[in-house]
């Protein structure tokens, strides 16, 4: 049914769409190439452009359910040819059963999967019960400013949908190490993402006759304190725990009841602390600091030294309990916090959802015995400017990632099979065709 799929997921990586570049920006001609290649789609649905980014609405019955979105970027972050690439990044080359380059897993991959079930479907004379949006971003990589755009187009036209359908989740192998072999992993929520500028001021002077207290002495007790104290809300989120439940369900007896007993464990976590790495990024908010600036020249004390922190907040904390932390250490150590930018942790939807049952549903048909876990994603998606117009988001790709394929996103030697591509156009499909038009699934 989709035999010539790699060839058309080729075409899409040769397009270099470098959100934030002047030269590898070639976001029109992508779009151009998409309507070319998926005629059926685009030459049936509405096409509302919204800046560089495109939403497209596929008319239903005219039955009363609410419609679904299906939400996907089609910018990429940039890559140079370096000795780490097997191919040049934007070949496309087609070997040994994979398509190299960049976007074939985040996010052109999955897109070339939905978009290539949509366009079999109307070939086939499908008209869905509900009305079907599709939204293709162009600015994910760089904040999705434009998709705020697009929900205002939404909001004026009193347009909500019932589910997003949006990336973050893969199926991917060994999840945490406490789930053996792949699973279908959906995302739930995400955390929100916070920047924060440091900024201590000083008279400067020569380094022969050093002031005490410097600015770069005080940013750097400023992260030393913020450090060595955990100043922020250790707690499992309801999504967590239900993760944590659902991988008791796929796990051997004795990490069953750990895992049980984590999902039920509240103050100090000594049982999720023993069995899981990555414990900490569960529990609460995350602090990393990215960059400094400062000084002109290695014997000149600077005047003024900039400090800059990504936070990663969770949903059991919020930005203003976390923004009124962080200024009252810096007030201590005589440096200036402002929050630059950023934005809350999106609501964690249920795994009881009609979207979330939908899409397990075309899972379990389309990959039997596969592992379905819900877990809450670290990283932003489009999906959070939606919650204002939509009742629950499921962030997956139904499309395998190996190991080594799931390390290139964002980095080297980007790839993805052929077969897998298939088998989440094979997904899409299930999902279009036959849970799209009830009620009681979306």
């Amino acid at each position: 049914m989709f035999e010539k799929i790699g060839e058309k997921l080729s075409g899409m990586v040769k397009i270099p769409t470098v959100s934030g570049s002047t030269d590898q920006y070639m976001i029109r001609e992508y779009r151009e190439y998409l309507e070319k290649t998926f005629p059926a789609l685009f030459g049936t649905a509405e096409k509302i452009p919204v800046e560089e980014a495109l939403l497209l609405r596929l008319k239903g019955k005219g039955t009363n359910m609410l419609p679904v979105l299906f939400t996907g970027h089609m910018d990429v972050v940039a890559a140079e040819m370096s000795p780490g690439w097997e191919y040049p990044p934007f070949s496309g080359h087609m070997a040994n059963g994979c398509i190299w380059g960049r976007g074939t897993q985040d996010m052109k991959g999955p897109q070339c999967a939905l978009l290539s079930a949509a366009d079999r479907l109307i070939m086939e004379d499908w008209i869905p019960d509900r009305d079907i949006w599709f939204y293709l971003s162009c600015d994910e990589e760089t904040g999705g400013e434009t998709t705020k755009h697009a929900v205002q187009y939404l909001q004026e036209h009193k347009i909500r949908f019932a589910t997003v359908f949006d990336e973050g989740g893969t199926i991917c192998e060994n999840f945490m190490g406490l789930v053996k072999g792949p699973a279908a992993m959906f995302g739930i929520a995400e955390k929100g993402s916070l920047e924060y500028r440091f900024t201590a001021l000083s008279e400067g002077g020569h380094a022969a006759n050093p002031p005490s207290n410097s600015a770069i002495v005080r940013l750097a007790e400023l992260i030393h304190e913020i450090e060595s104290q955990d100043i922020f809300v250790r707690e499992l989120s309801p999504g967590n725990r239900v993760m944590l439940r659902k991988m008791a369900e796929y796990t051997d007896d004795k990490m069953h009841d750990l895992l049980l007993c984590a999902s039920e464990e509240y103050g100090e976590y000594p049982v999720l602390y023993d069995i899981c790495e990555g414990a900490r990024i569960l529990l609460g908010a995350t602090i990393a600091f990215t960059r400094v600036e400062g000084g002109t020249a290695f014997n000149v004390m600077p005047k003024k030294a900039v400090l800059t922190a990504n936070v990663r907040v969770s949903a059991v904390e919020t930005e203003e309990a976390v923004t009124e932390k962080l200024k009252k250490i810096a007030d201590k150590h005589g440096v200036q916090c402002e929050l630059v930018k950023g934005s809350d942790a999106s609501r964690e939807s249920s795994i009881e959802g009609p979207g979330y049952q939908a899409m397990e549903e075309s899972v379990n048909r389309i990959y039997p015995g596969l592992p379905v876990i819900p877990f809450v994603l670290g990283g932003g998606t489009d999906s959070r400017y939606f919650e204002k117009v939509a009742d629950e988001a499921v962030r997956f790709s139904p499309m395998y990632a190996a190991p080594y394929q799931g390390r290139g996103v964002h980095a080297e030697n980007e790839s993805a099979f052929e077969s897998a591509v298939i088998k989440a156009a094979e997904c899409y499909y299930d999902l279009l065709k036959n849970n799209c038009r009830k009620e009681e699934s979306i």
